[in-house]
């Protein structure tokens, strides 16, 4: 087994049997770090409604400009400004860092309010590119704060609690904008949720522990240098540029599902806006579900068992998700009986097959990328990190607007290809990492004998 390596940390680490979330370093952090990923996809999410029903008047081509155009707003920060928040992240006191993002959350969502309320167009995705600014910020403290303040058994547990927080988050903000902005007083109700959530942050924010600082980081504010920098630095270490393609290719395939996940249930399934709410639930529900139950899986002392299995449950579920959808969709006001069908009830589990082993599989990459590098710029790692996951996201959305637009793919095939597109990165783990597969084999085998003795 790998041992993970020490970290140093000003403040007290609470006992491994403690529950994370009450502990006095996690469960601030968390709430901090949720509500931020709450606000931002709840924003995001009602700034693309208003777009779609506030424009209805206006052709299709102009409502689809502006969707993408926000989608791409929402992303355009973590290739720009990475490299910065991942220097600053390693030079100034963490918690310190923390603080100031969250207040400046909260200005950012009082100005929310009054543009959501004037219906801004101009000024709200200007907004939505400072909020994708300030969650590029934050983002690199993320996982490089966890080390510094927990146990090494607890860097795990504490991964799977932060990965499922996040996808939680994408799904009520997705669902809330849904079900609130056509409510009589929808928008005031959405307006108040992302003052007071940012407000909760803040406080949250406030009792987060102190961090050890790294004086001798210095600032490059050339943005394109220090990208290219972190890039070829991380990409220069076997250990971390593998788990960073690996990472990368996580993100590709959840923002894969994730995009094409409503027009499938609509296309494919039927049943209208249930469909949609129901497979993304699901979906959530199972990699939150992979996530936090990695760390009762393992058996390595960082999952490595683990990474393998996952990959191939994705490719099984992926394939199954092909065979399983219907050949002919029941109609849009089928309702709930068209969910409760034997052929939908399939796909749902594929569904939260496919979310499981995601999660069973990523959480692992992100504790042996914490291990993996160091104090000093672990922030910059993982923004090197978050700079690759950008790059592939839009890689993903380019492929399935080729595929399915140009090329005329269904849905179902393009779900088919991104099953076997796993066997890559299964076949470059079999190559680099044999004691991976050793690790997998050994689970494999010992729970193998377990039902045989029973």
């Amino acid at each position: 087994m790998t041992e993970l390596p020490p970290s140093a940390s000003t403040a007290p680490k609470p006992p491994v049997h403690q529950h994370l979330i009450l502990s006095r370093f996690f469960g601030p952090f968390f709430l901090s770090q949720f509500l931020g990923a709450f606000n931002d996809n709840l924003f995001k999410n009602t700034l693309i409604l208003i777009f779609v029903f506030e424009a209805a008047n206006q052709e299709a081509g102009r409502i689809d400009q502006l969707t993408n155009l926000a989608a791409g707003l929402f992303i355009l920060p973590y290739l720009l400004f990475s490299a910065l928040a991942g220097q600053l992240a390693d030079r100034f006191e963490k918690s310190r860092l923390i603080t100031l993002l969250k207040a400046f959350e909260l200005l950012l969502m009082l100005i929310v309010s009054y543009a959501l309320l004037q219906q801004q167009t101009s000024l709200l995705l200007a907004l939505l590119f400072l909020m994708a600014t300030q969650s590029t910020l934050f983002s690199p403290i993320k996982f490089s704060i966890i080390p510094q303040h927990l146990s090494q058994q607890q860097w795990m547990p504490a991964n799977g609690l932060v990965e499922a927080g996040t996808f939680c988050a994408i799904l009520l903000g997705t669902l809330l904008a849904g079900m609130l902005y056509p409510l009589q007083y929808g928008m005031e109700i959405l307006v108040s949720m992302l003052c007071l959530q940012a407000l909760a942050g803040w406080i949250s924010s406030l009792f987060i522990p102190k961090t050890p600082v790294n004086n001798r980081q210095r600032i490059d504010f050339n943005l394109w240098r220090q990208s290219c920098k972190l890039l070829s630095s991380v990409w220069n270490n076997p250990q971390l540029k593998l788990l960073m393609l690996l990472i990368s290719w996580f993100w590709f395939l959840g923002a894969a599902y994730l995009t094409q996940v409503p027009h499938y249930a609509e296309a494919n399934l039927g049943g209208g806006s249930y469909a949609v709410s129901w497979l993304l639930f699901f979906f959530t529900l199972g990699i939150g579900s992979g996530s936090l139950l990695c760390h009762r899986f393992k058996l390595d002392a960082m999952g490595c068992d683990l990474i393998l299995l996952g990959l191939i449950g994705l490719v099984l579920a992926g394939i199954d998700l092909y065979w399983a959808t219907p050949a002919t969709p029941l109609s849009q006001d089928a309702g709930w009986n068209m969910l409760l069908s034997f052929s939908s009830l399939r796909v749902t589990l594929d569904f939260v097959l496919i979310g499981l082993f995601g999660g069973l599989y990523v959480v692992p990459l992100f504790t042996l990328f914490q291990a993996h590098s160091n104090d000093d710029n672990r922030a910059q790692c993982f923004a090197a990190n978050n700079i690759l996951n950008a790059i592939l996201m839009i890689a993903s959305a380019v492929s399935g607007g080729v595929l399915l637009g140009m090329a005329d793919w269904s849905i179902p095939q393009f779900f088919l290809l991104l099953a076997g597109l796993n066997l890559i990165p299964i076949i470059a783990i079999i190559r680099q990492k044999p004691e991976w597969l050793k690790a997998s084999l050994l689970r494999i085998k010992l729970q193998g004998s377990f039902r045989s003795d029973a």
